[in-house]
């Protein structure tokens, strides 16, 4: 009896130690990240682990979400030989009419790189469903009725 108990404690131990062993080798190393911030007023959708993108291809994730004066602002990693323009923009996008959200990264010109811990300046927010079907919902009353409505859209 004491054996069989053994055998399976033994086993179990062995599992485990091949599991965490097999985890370790697919976990990226801190020193092959950078780290970068962005502030935005609405993120609605976007949370720990979205996807980070450029042009389309995944290039790190979402590590942490904090409120900081009432705003939110957005801590990410991103692989290490990926460089970003000091001057680049992220934006929140959708993946389909419905699905989950993700963050578009659109580099930009300048020769100055961004460093680890920095921040991306130029931000656009989550756009819902809700205002967009209610802006199209107005474009179509003005239209019945005359009105201009690029004004008042904008």
């Amino acid at each position: 009896m004491i054996s069989k108990r053994k055998n399976f404690f033994l086993g179990l131990l062995l599992v485990l130690l091949t599991f965490f062993a097999l985890s370790v080798g697919y976990e990226k190393n801190d020193l092959e990240l950078i780290t970068l911030n962005a502030n935005f007023n609405r993120i609605d959708g976007v949370y720990v682990g979205s996807d980070i993108r450029i042009s389309g291809i995944k290039v790190g994730e979402v590590l942490n979400v904090e409120l900081v004066k009432n705003k939110p602002t957005l801590y990410f990693s991103l692989e290490k030989n990926i460089t970003i323009p000091d001057d680049s923009s992220i934006s929140i996008q959708t993946d389909g009419l419905f699905g989950s959200k993700y963050l578009t990264i659109e580099p930009g010109g300048s020769s100055k790189n961004l460093d680890n811990n920095g921040q991306i300046n130029y931000t656009e927010d989550s756009i819902l469903i809700e205002d967009l079907l209610n802006k199209i919902i107005y474009i179509g009353q003005t239209k019945k009725t005359g009105v201009e409505y690029e004004k008042k859209l904008f």
